[in-house]
């Protein structure tokens, strides 16, 4: 059949370095990995058919014409399976099937599988057919013990060249869903196939084909199989990129895993202490143990020390062996470097899709057992979670994850009046958030949420860079703006860098530090009271302005107001309400007022609803007024607008 069998060697040699390639490296058991592999495989047995077939055409090696037969239908078995490979690695690559739903993807198994059943039963029956009646189907093998083809053979080269042209359909169909070198490529490839079946096909003498996708599979496994991608670094795991792939890929059709996650508590605290490259080693050692311990699992790194296991067709009655080997291991220390270290960890425990029917929900109750870090046990079932509450908290995350990067967070303005003056100087700012409907989520929803995150930090920092941005563009004497007042939540609070950040934003923005004033609540105070303490008085000594927020709703501790800094304090909303509606309520709010205003404060009443309540209000010495009285928060345009009006009040 062929004359010269030194491309069949070569590609012999390729196949077999890829494959061996292929193993060596860690790759995710997706249908792309699959596909790819099995592709090799059957390239590497047709080669091998093809050398055998040429080697006993010249002689080397007389075997019986039934061996010639079997040899030559392996052959095109072969080359009719490998084509249909490549179409399902195309399809994988650009996320086909995920894309349809069961009949979608039953309709495309009917195209795919029929002119491959075509194919193997062309093949299976022309050598019986040959033998009883001399009738030529697809092949056959003359005297000579040649290979010749049959008149239907022209029907198996159409079918393979049909499965090449679906494969770059699907390609150029969905082409958006890769980078257009890769769909390049791609769309080479089959080029190349196209090229190869047909020069193979009419001119056999030219041994072309395995050699020429050989080549071809070099330039995919280089550029389209790519598993680092899908590998932490730091650990050798699977990273959440191939979690997210793989958790998603087997809830796909419904099948039942196991999600075991190990929450490391100490990783911030060994970094800080130790360095990133000791808990790196730290990390390592917990990645060995596991894959040795748990060698039936796929193990996955998630970012900030967590570790997930996910066992397939698991039997229930195992979770507790599971739990009992890693609680065993954790409860020794691990060693390092000479150095000793217990590693305090917490097991999160979600069997799927019962407890989760997606990748993100699974993340999102694993989010969720981090971030209650004092309301968690040592192990979590997801199944005991509240289920409203993990849906509303995932909600809510995921919403905080995209509103900084999608441009949904806005800042709006309360107006707040001077009761002396008896019209509006300023106004505080406010968060607001909306979610992928355009409509507003409460701050009491999400802020609490945020603290838990980590998010609060970068919501607190834009809230302070846009208020300067409004403000350094502003006549600040024609609209009459005196004050701005800013919340800080309490992890704003804790930061030693607080006060340099926010002079560096003012400073950028050329904001007069008078305008500032800086709200901190008693809770933040109560946290933090050294690193905060120095934060204010840095704070006060460039002339910003500091407030006592909420007084009245927690422990009114009086050194707040006597050790701290505080220019202003404002009185909770629900003080107001209460003592406007009672006596001995309004006796102790008169008194509060009487004494912050003596130890040199201004005071801002809160919750202001009423004309009513900001007569009375003034009367009992409150120098600034909030509330829907005045206006509810509103956007900067509206807000600019009143202030430029210079409306007075009567009250």
């Amino acid at each position: 059949m062929y004359n010269n069998i030194d491309f069949a060697l070569a590609s012999l040699f390729v196949f077999g370095i890829l494959i061996g390639f292929h193993f060596h490296r860690k790759n995710l058991p997706i249908v792309q990995n699959k596909a790819f592999i099995t592709f090799l495989i059957l390239s590497l047995l047709s080669a091998i058919l093809d050398i055998c077939s040429a080697l006993v055409l010249k002689g080397y090696f007389p075997v019986p014409k039934s061996v010639v037969w079997l040899i030559n239908g392996g052959i095109l078995y072969l080359n009719s399976a490998i084509p249909v490979c490549y179409v399902i690695y195309c399809s994988a690559i650009v996320n086909f099937f995920d894309k349809k739903n069961a009949r979608q993807r039953n309709i495309f198994k009917l195209h795919v599988g029929l002119p491959l059943l075509l194919q193997l039963i062309l093949v299976s029956i022309s050598p019986f057919m040959y033998k009883f009646s001399g009738i030529p189907i697809l092949f056959f093998v003359n005297q000579n013990q040649m290979f010749q083809t049959g008149p239907l053979y022209p029907v198996f080269f159409a079918c393979q060249i049909y499965f090449l042209v679906v494969a770059v359909l699907i390609i150029l169909h969905n082409r958006k869903e890769i980078p257009i070198n890769r769909t390049v490529l791609m769309i080479a490839f089959v080029a190349v196939m196209i090229v190869a079946v047909t020069v193979q096909t009419y001119i056999p003498t030219v041994y072309v084909q395995d050699f020429a996708i050989s080549l071809s599979a070099i330039m995919c496994s280089s550029l389209l199989q790519t598993p680092e991608e899908f590998i932490d670094k730091k650990t050798g795991c699977f990273n959440q990129a191939a979690f997210v792939k793989m958790t998603n890929y087997y809830l796909r059709p419904g099948e039942e895993f196991l999600s075991v996650t190990i929450i490391l508590d100490d990783t911030l605290f060994i970094t800080n202490a130790f360095g990133v490259s000791q808990m790196t080693r730290f990390l390592k050692m917990v990645s060995t143990f596991l894959s040795e311990t748990f060698p039936e699992a796929e193990i996955y790194y998630l970012p900030q020390g967590k570790f997930t296991l996910v066992f397939q067709d698991y039997n229930p009655r195992n979770i507790d062996r599971y739990i009992f080997e890693i609680r065993a291991r954790f409860h020794e220390p691990w060693v390092s470097d000479a150095l000793e270290l217990k590693l305090y960890s917490h097991i999160c425990v979600s069997e799927c899709p019962r407890d989760a029917k997606t990748p993100e929900a699974i993340l999102d109750i694993i989010d969720l057992v981090t971030s209650e870090s004092h309301q968690r046990s040592s192990i979590v079932y997801a199944r005991d979670i509240d289920t409203e509450y993990k849906k509303h908290t995932a909600y809510i995350a995921h919403l905080l994850r995209n509103a900084l990067a999608e441009e949904r967070f806005d800042v709006y303005y309360q107006p707040i009046c001077s009761t002396a003056e008896k019209k509006l100087i300023g106004a505080e700012a406010l968060i607001r958030m909306k979610d992928e409907n355009g409509e507003f989520v409460s701050p009491e929803e999400f802020i609490p949420i945020s603290e838990k995150t980590g998010d609060i930090l970068r919501i607190g920092q834009f809230v302070f860079d846009s208020v300067c941005k409004t403000l350094s563009g502003l006549d600040l004497e024609l609209y009459g703006i005196r004050k701005i007042d800013i919340n800080l939540s309490v992890a704003q609070c804790m930061q030693e860098i607080l006060a340099e950040q926010i002079l560096t934003i003012r400073t950028i923005h050329r904001v007069p530090s008078s305008i500032i004033n800086l709200e901190i609540t008693e809770t933040a105070a109560a946290h933090t009271p050294e690193i905060l303490l120095n934060n204010m008085k840095r704070l006060a000594a460039e002339g910003i302005e500091l407030s006592l927020d909420d007084y009245g709703s927690g422990y009114s501790n009086m050194n707040y107001l006597l050790n701290l800094p505080f220019k202003m304090v404002k009185i909770d909303k629900n003080i107001v309400w209460t003592a406007f509606e009672d006596e001995k309520a309004e006796i102790a709010l008169s008194a509060t007022i009487d004494m912050i205003k003596k130890l040199g404060m201004t005071v801002l009443a809160e919750g202001v609803e009423t004309k009513a309540q900001a007569t009375w209000l003034t009367k009992m010495g409150c120098d600034y007024l909030q509330g829907f009285y005045f206006a509810k928060g509103l956007p900067k345009e509206e807000f600019l607008t009143m202030m430029i009006e210079k409306e007075t009040y009567d009250f």
